[in-house]
């Protein structure tokens, strides 16, 4: 146009020549490519940093072995776990409570039951779904830059699969602490005395509590909740077998089994594909979990630090003292003073689920310190020792001699510690 144009146009442009007009409209046109490039490689890269939707990306190194082991395991379990802890049952059955004169509080008949219970606990945590762990990720994905959103959401997946390790190995750790609590304080007993064993149990009772501290780092609630009441609220065994029946998004006859699927499933408006709904299982948030409070953090101290207080007293006062007892009771019932009135989590989520359960367990914890000496010599021996005298009085009962094993058991600390 700019050769044919008219006299008008050529005013317009100052008077210069059309050919270096074309020229200096070739360079901007250059320049305008340029910074498109550029920007397009930014969005490329952006794109590249970001995760796909619905992919996230695959860990890799020990954590990508560490989960391979627990899959096979896993499937081991599935097929002859149950059979190999019935097996276990019955030969806790077999042996005797009382062995010898040496080992009056049947330390091999305790041996077993501690083994069977640490068998059960390795069943029980292969069974349950990484998922289904109350456990979240580290990393937040709010940014306000753009790069260090993109860097978080890389980041996020790998801390959530260490937090999840993390867990997994702690919870595992401290519940095999507490089925072989009470063998420790035996032996210890049984080779130094009284003292030396109540000794073990205060090292016992530290090392336990820094496990817990590690746990609950890993959870996003303001307050430790325990694996029993995830257990309550959650039953990984029962879990896995509902999400073993349902089907899987990649089974092409997944179709055909939809009408027997009880559970809610979302079908795929254009793709038919069914995805089935996560069972038991809900998402975990932060904004879920009760606000962290001071009042809250104090009664969680005082939770914590009761086994360390009443063990110190008894090395100091004695098994039998009543102020070690009073005040580990008092401990106990200041703490869930402090501590329930404050726990508000959001209605109708998981977080609720598992705050209400931790709060039932420590308020069923209290009922241990009618167990613990004194308080059991002065209302409870002599009941049970009638009973005990009862039951051995029955047929096929008097086989399992629990009124005699607890009778046995319970002047040993860890046996009503309910830490």
């Amino acid at each position: 146009l700019l050769p044919s144009a008219a006299p008008e146009w050529r005013s317009a442009l100052g008077g210069r020549d059309p050919p270096r007009v074309r020229a200096r409209i070739g360079r901007s046109c250059v320049r305008a490519r340029a910074a498109s490039s550029c920007s397009e490689q930014r969005q490329r890269a952006m794109a590249a940093a970001l995760p796909p939707s619905g992919h996230c990306p695959q860990p890799r190194g020990m954590g990508t072995i560490f989960e391979s082991a627990l899959t096979v395991q896993r499937s081991f379990m599935e097929v002859y776990g149950e059979s190999l802890e019935q097996m276990l049952n019955l030969l806790v059955y077999m042996v005797p409570v009382e062995d010898d004169e040496g080992d009056t509080a049947g330390f091999y008949s305790q041996s077993v039951f501690a083994i069977t219970d640490l068998f059960g606990l390795y069943r029980t945590v292969l069974l349950r779904s990484p998922e289904a762990l109350p456990v979240v990720a580290p990393a937040d994905a709010s940014s306000s830059s753009s790069w260090a959103a993109a860097a978080a959401a890389i980041r996020q997946p790998h801390g959530l699969q260490r937090a999840r390790i993390t867990y997994t190995v702690s919870a595992f750790t401290l519940r095999a602490l507490r089925s072989v609590q009470v063998l420790i304080e035996m032996r210890a007993q049984r080779m130094h005395g009284v003292q030396h064993a109540l000794q073990v149990c205060l090292r016992v009772e530290v090392v336990k509590l820094a496990l817990k501290m590690v746990l609950r780092k890993c959870m996003p609630f303001s307050f430790y909740v325990d694996e029993d009441a995830l257990e309550e609220v959650e039953p990984p065994k029962a879990s896995r077998q509902r999400s073993l029946m349902l089907p899987s998004p990649e089974d092409p006859a997944a179709g055909a089994q939809a009408p027997a699927i009880s559970v809610p499933a979302y079908v795929g408006a254009r793709s038919g594909k069914i995805l089935p709904a996560m069972g038991a299982t809900r998402l975990l948030k932060r904004i879920d979990c009760t606000a962290a409070s001071f009042g809250g953090a104090v009664g969680e101290l005082l939770f914590h630090c009761r086994p360390l207080v009443h063990l110190m007293l008894l090395l100091r006062r004695g098994r039998k003292s009543w102020v070690a007892w009073f005040t580990a009771l008092a401990l106990d019932y200041a703490s869930l003073t402090m501590l329930a009135p404050r726990s508000r989590p959001r209605p109708n989520s998981r977080a609720a689920s598992l705050e209400v359960a931790e709060m039932r367990r420590r308020r069923n914890l209290l009922w241990w310190a009618f167990v613990r000496s004194p308080m059991f010599e002065l209302l409870l021996r002599r009941p049970c020792e009638v009973l005990d005298g009862i039951l051995s009085r029955i047929p096929i009962i008097n086989v399992f001699r629990i009124m005699e094993l607890f009778l046995a058991l319970q002047p040993f600390y860890f046996t009503t510690s309910a830490s």
